[in-house]
């Protein structure tokens, strides 16, 4: 795609793949891990963020083997049948759903907490809307955007972090229990998946960096996920500590009341609250518009000298299924159902099931290309 796909740096690269996980679910966590594995939900993050990082190596192995410009250009060459009508479509899906779900409970938590007199359907289409516009523009224009404004984000969620430490009263709740159950670790490994499912981001970004060494991929990706899991370590100790596992299992967004403790008469609306709607708004945009920009370039790539008018439309037909499940399923318990017990474990196998199998065949395109320049 002439003028889309401009080459980005490594370090924009990074900050490309680390708001496609974590960024856009944030605000949900952890309350359904706390809630099944209680203290001992920490095994779960470590095991989620260790398989993240493990799936996204096999990403990144998979783009440099076949060395297309997008994820639908590695599926035809490395699954030629299956990947195009089978492997894309349902990975597209997950991705649709999951998106969906995560804007329409953002959409709920914004409403509930600060704008309850405002349709939590004009919040999300201000949301699309901005990230569609973000989406259709070029690669490297989305990557500075990035780049500019996530270490913002990273910085203000420290100063919070810091600003709440005085509200810290059960520290023994960061001590996992002695008892270890296979069920619940399950269902916590299952239940946290959401927050690093990143559809095509990873293998169509790939190949549009200058690499040094075809290592450096490999570290800069799993940097990113890392770190995300760093976030996600330190979400999980100011909740715990802050609220206890009681209180984080019963909240539907116990990191609201853990930043509402800083201030418990003007957080909404003075200061911290401001610093709080900034950095959840931020980051749901951005990883909306990276997940929107991924699928519409793999889709037009498609097409001949695409026109700027197909990468806007097929940007507002997804932005437009996202908004769709809100007005499928209003309701939050209905929301948080099909989230946490269908869609994310779905997404999970899916990924187990999909990514070794295409990364395998991605293998045989290297050897047979080898095999072709012997010849």
């Amino acid at each position: 795609m002439n003028g889309v796909a401009e080459p980005i740096s490594p370090g924009q690269y990074l900050w490309l793949v680390a708001i496609s996980v974590v960024a856009g679910g944030i605000y949900l966590w952890p309350q359904y891990l706390v809630l099944h594995m209680r203290t001992n939900g920490i095994y779960a993050l470590l095991t989620t963020t260790a398989i993240a990082a493990g799936i996204t190596a096999l990403e990144v192995a998979t783009a440099l083997n076949v060395r297309e410009t997008t994820f639908f250009g590695v599926l035809k060459k490395a699954v030629p049948l299956l990947g195009v009508g089978f492997v894309f479509p349902i990975t597209a899906l997950s991705c649709v759903l999951t998106d969906g779900v995560i804007l329409a409970l953002y959409g709920h938590m914004m409403q509930n907490f600060f704008y309850p007199l405002t349709p939590i359907l004009a919040i999300e289409i201000l949301i699309i809307a901005i990230a569609w516009w973000l989406a259709i523009r070029t690669l490297s224009a989305l990557a500075r955007s990035v780049q500019f404004w996530f270490p913002i984000i990273l910085l203000l969620l420290v100063l919070i972090t810091a600003l709440s430490l005085p509200h810290v009263s059960f520290l023994s709740a960061l001590l996992p229990s002695s008892h270890f159950y296979i069920a619940p670790w399950l269902v916590g490994v299952a239940s946290t998946w959401f927050l690093y499912a990143n559809g095509s981001v990873v293998v169509t970004l790939t190949p549009h960096v200058r690499w040094k060494r075809p290592r450096d991929a490999y570290l800069v990706a799993i940097a990113a996920i890392l770190g995300q899991g760093a976030v996600l370590l330190l979400f999980y100790v100011m909740g715990m500590s802050t609220l206890g596992p009681d209180g984080v299992s019963h909240l539907y967004w116990p990191l609201v009341y853990t930043f509402s403790l800083v201030s418990v008469r003007t957080f909404f609306f003075k200061g911290i609250g401001a610093f709080v709607i900034m950095i959840w708004t931020s980051s749901i945009v951005l990883y909306l518009a990276v997940h929107l920009f991924c699928f519409t370039w793999n889709i037009t790539s498609e097409f001949r000298a695409p026109k700027n008018w197909l990468r806007w439309g097929i940007a507002a037909l997804l932005a437009g299924l996202f908004l769709g499940i809100t007005i499928v399923m209003p309701s939050v318990v209905d929301l948080r159902a099909v989230l946490f017990h269908w869609v994310t474990p779905a997404t999970l196998l899916w990924t187990l099931v999909a990514v070794p199998i295409v990364w395998l065949l991605s293998v045989r395109v290297v050897r047979r290309h080898r095999t072709d320049d012997l010849s």
